[in-house]
């Protein structure tokens, strides 16, 4: 069993710390930017080149671990979509998302009590990762070439790659489980994408409330 005990005062204390006392304008805009990184496309087409680049920007910033793959995805996405592929930008949102990821859990451990099944997870991650995982490598396209490259520059084995870019989905899914039905009768609501955006906004209200 995988417990996060005061993970959610630890992070509303944090952000505490760091709070700006924003003012009702800068509410509104924080919280327009927590909406719009959760409405992020799929990365389009990728090449190596444009992977120098994120690992360049990202090197530029001293970022490591989660920050360093929560800052290329970003920079990836937009720099494939149309969108100007700028540093602080990328920067920003990731590091908005990793806050918005890290709460969305938090809420579900302390606020509704709801914990991580390890072998829940293992299953979920033998159903859904290692299929994905198979898929991708048997493909023999270039696009498998690109991926195994992206993963070698971020310094993650193949296994290691596959892992770090879906756990927070896989823990998620396990955690819906068992936060799903509590959040019914919380909303007196039955409809999944109604609970959905209902708890995302309960979320981001979070991470508001506590810079305000």
């Amino acid at each position: 069993m995988i417990k996060k005990g005061l993970m959610l005062f630890i992070s509303i204390l944090f952000l505490s710390a760091c709070s700006d006392n924003l003012d009702a304008s800068e509410q509104n805009e924080l919280k327009q930017k927590l909406i719009e990184v959760n409405q992020i496309s799929d990365i389009g087409e990728l090449n190596k080149a444009l992977i120098d680049d994120a690992l360049s920007e990202a090197s530029q910033l001293d970022l490591e671990g989660k920050d360093k793959d929560w800052f290329v995805l970003y920079y990836l996405i937009y720099a494939t979509t149309g969108e100007e592929a700028d540093k602080e930008k990328a920067y920003e949102h990731s590091q908005l998302r990793m806050l918005y990821e890290q709460t969305w859990q938090d809420l579900a451990f302390e606020r509704y009590g709801v914990e991580i099944e390890e072998d829940e997870l293992q299953e979920m991650l033998d159903k859904y990762l290692t299929p994905l995982k198979e898929g991708v490598l048997s493909s023999q396209t270039s696009e498998l070439e690109t991926q195994l490259y992206l993963a070698e520059k971020l310094g993650y084995s193949v296994d290691e790659y596959f892992y770090q870019i879906t756990i927070h989905i896989y823990e998620n899914r396990v955690i819906s489980e068992s936060l799903y039905p509590l959040l019914e009768k919380e909303y007196g609501m039955d409809d999944e994408h109604g609970i959905s955006y209902q708890y995302r906004m309960e979320v981001i209200d979070e991470i508001v409330e506590a810079k305000s």
